[in-house]
């Protein structure tokens, strides 16, 4: 089976990648094995291709320029068979999690456009209720208009009368 080559977001690669990085057991059955520091061993799962999830003993120090080089098997070989199908579940994995990380991006862009149709519409509700009051301010700049046009013929007028007497 082809391994996976959709890409997908860091977040949910990075599950699928813990899967086929070395995993570290602490606890393990006797007898305790140590390094030639004289340290406990781990005892790890490899992830490679040639042997999936197959465990070794390794020096604690590894990952510090290699350790004191330390290591053996803890596992017999699998067989051929046993990594064929290894690898395939591994490459189902990442297939799962490619298609979940896809379905999650489609249901976020289904909520956020949701939220955007929502937003539209408050926003269609608001412009309306703005050419109301627009419409209503109007109506009110007309009548003070014609109130302050009444009153100055209306003073104009008492001004006639006044200067007449």
């Amino acid at each position: 089976m082809a391994s996976s080559t959709s890409s997908s977001t860091g977040r949910c690669r990075r599950r699928v990648v813990l899967l086929r990085q070395p995993s570290r057991e602490e606890d393990y059955e006797p007898p305790r094995r140590y390094c030639y520091h004289r340290m406990v061993v781990s005892r790890w799962t490899a992830w490679t291709d040639g042997n999936p999830g197959r465990r070794f003993y390794g020096c604690p120090f590894y990952y510090q320029d290699g350790g004191c080089g330390f290591f053996a098997w803890h596992d017999n070989e699998f067989g051929e068979r046993a990594n064929t199908v290894i690898k395939e579940l591994s490459d189902d994995i990442d297939k799962l999690y490619d298609e979940n990380c896809s379905l999650q991006r489609v249901e976020h862009g289904q909520r956020m456009n949701e939220e955007l149709d929502a937003t539209h519409a408050e926003l269609r509700k608001l412009r309306r209720r703005h050419e109301q009051y627009d419409g209503e301010l109007r109506k009110g700049k007309n009548k003070f208009k014609v109130v302050v046009s009444l009153l100055f013929v209306t003073y104009v007028w008492l001004c006639v009368l006044y200067l007449k007497m």
